[in-house]
């Protein structure tokens, strides 16, 4: 429920002053904002306008973030891990959920913004522990990274303004609230020397029956996300597993279809036996497994550790280089645009440029024309 008003929140005024007119707007807190006015009329204004604010619900955070739930499930139709997702995230940035709405001021937004920013996460495990292991004091926890509160902020300001069209705000505090920080575009990618070991640890791993191997092979050998490697289900390998469809993503671009390499099918179609069409094809996880076991296999393959989303963008930079379309490329992973998100997140930089080099050399030695790149 929303908290009782304050009695101390009142307008005073207006007083006639040498300047022109002065009111008092005494807030919730006891605070005393003094405003003067040229004429007694646009005092009079201000007034009615406070007054106005004064009486306006007193919706908390916490009340205004669960209808917020319900409108991205029921009017904007968003997947439950994309809800849930959203709403861990804007409750970490809010830090008083009790706290009304018109309390909200810009000031305060911007201090909650500083607090995200200098926040600290600890740091995951890379390895899952083994079965009766205790935990072992690990590193200091780190600063939440630039991509991170700057995510939340552009979270945050879209929820208050959902909530200035709801008429619970008059303004959206955090329009003015920039976020800090350059933002890193692209996750650390293997070589493909690198990458030769990481596939040949995986493969090994499979072969002994961790599925979570498997998994984290989808990310480099298909260029898929977490989200979706953990949400297939058996129907959706398809022609003796030589297809794997995607009827679901975070876009109308990331429903797609896509051919399963010859190293991945025979371990897809063994975790599909016995299983009924709508099963898990691995059985319940979070998207947080097959990003584990990724950095698991960096680490017992001897390569530098990186990322899931690094062997998604290690995927596409070596589909561009051997000859795929940029187009094609965006594609297969699931994106709208090659030059917004691929090319700038994804595809190493140089890539396309190596690729384009080896087509003008081979024309020059007398090789077939290849097709041309389109951007």
């Amino acid at each position: 429920m929303a908290r009782p008003k304050n009695d101390k929140a009142r307008i005073l005024g207006p007083y006639p002053k040498r300047d022109g007119f002065r009111i008092i707007h005494v807030k919730r807190s006891g605070d005393r904002e003094y405003l003067v006015f040229p004429t007694e009329e646009a005092a009079r204004q201000a007034i009615a306008a406070l007054q106005q604010e004064l009486h306006r619900p007193e919706k908390t955070i916490r009340e205004a973030l669960k209808d917020y739930e319900t409108f991205m499930r029921d009017e904007k139709g968003n997947k439950e891990s994309s809800i849930d997702q959203t709403g861990r995230k804007l409750r970490r940035f809010f830090d008083d959920l009790d706290l009304a709405l018109i309390d909200l001021t810009p000031i305060k937004a911007e201090t909650l913004y500083t607090a995200m920013r200098t926040s600290k996460r600890k740091p995951q495990r890379r390895n899952p522990l083994p079965d009766g292991a205790i935990p072992v004091p690990g590193a200091e926890p780190k600063t939440v990274s630039v991509d991170y509160h700057r995510n939340a902020l552009a979270e945050a300001k879209t929820f208050l303004r959902w909530c200035v069209k709801k008429k619970w705000l008059s303004s959206n505090p955090l329009d003015d609230v920039e976020g800090i920080g350059k933002r890193n575009h692209g996750k650390e990618q293997l070589r493909i020397d690198e990458a030769r070991k990481w596939i040949a640890k995986a493969v090994e791993l499979a072969e002994a029956g961790e599925d979570g191997a498997v998994a984290a092979m989808m990310t480099l050998l298909l260029g898929i996300r977490c989200s979706e490697v953990v949400s297939r289900v058996v129907r959706d390998l398809d022609d003796e597993g030589r297809l794997l469809w995607i009827p679901d993503s975070k876009t109308a671009k990331g429903r797609r279809t896509l051919a399963v390499p010859d190293e991945l099918r025979p371990f897809l179609l063994e975790l599909a036996k016995s299983k009924s069409p709508t099963d898990l094809l691995f059985g319940y996880h979070d998207r947080a497994w097959p990003r584990a076991w990724v950095q698991r296999i960096c680490e017992e393959a001897g390569v530098p550790v990186v990322t899931a989303h690094g062997n998604r963008g290690l995927h596409g930079t070596l589909s561009i280089e051997a000859g795929v379309t940029p187009r094609a490329v965006a594609d297969a992973l699931g994106h709208e645009s090659f030059q917004q998100t691929t090319a700038r997140s994804y595809v190493q930089p140089g890539a396309l440029g190596r690729a384009q080099q080896q087509r003008a050399l081979t024309l020059l030695q007398g090789g077939k024309k290849a097709g041309a790149v389109a951007g």
